[in-house]
């Protein structure tokens, strides 16, 4: 399985440091000076546009996570290992734009895939900027169980 993490854009000094793949896993590019440059995209993994409107976190996550069992855990894991071999094997860090160290867990959709991801596969996928901040993967999210 492909190595992976997740982050904020704006932490260019961690992603430079953790010798990983940027990727964008957002439907907007930043617009400001990233300090790297974007290894791949993967818009599969982004939210749709109807997901946006949603205030309530929790149903915003269990949306986002139904979006990505309709892709399903083998064409998710295959377009992470098309980007992952594209540059000689190395893991990823899917990048979007929240401060999750402030907002929380719920308020991320690349935390949100964490989740899902690890509930799929049993990999856990750790934040790049702050680790010690974000829940284990067993840990209760704050969401009613919703897989």
């Amino acid at each position: 399985m492909t190595h992976l993490a997740t982050s904020r854009y704006q932490a260019a000094k961690l992603i430079q440091a953790s010798g990983l793949v940027p990727v964008r896993v957002t439907r907007g590019h930043p617009r400001f000076q990233l300090g790297f440059e974007l290894g791949g995209t993967l818009m599969l993994l982004a939210p749709n546009k109807d997901l946006f409107y949603r205030r309530d976190e929790c149903d915003f996550d269990a949306e986002y996570r139904a979006q990505l069992d309709g892709l399903g855990t083998e064409r998710v894991q295959n377009a992470l290992s098309e980007v992952s071999a594209a540059h000689d094997g190395r893991g990823l860090v899917l990048l979007c734009f929240e401060d999750v160290a402030k907002l929380g867990e719920l308020s991320c959709h690349r935390r949100s895939f964490a989740r899902w991801y690890y509930d799929r596969t049993g990999q856990a996928v750790p934040e790049l900027a702050t680790p010690r901040l974000f829940a284990s993967p067993e840990q209760e999210d704050g969401c009613e169980l919703r897989t």
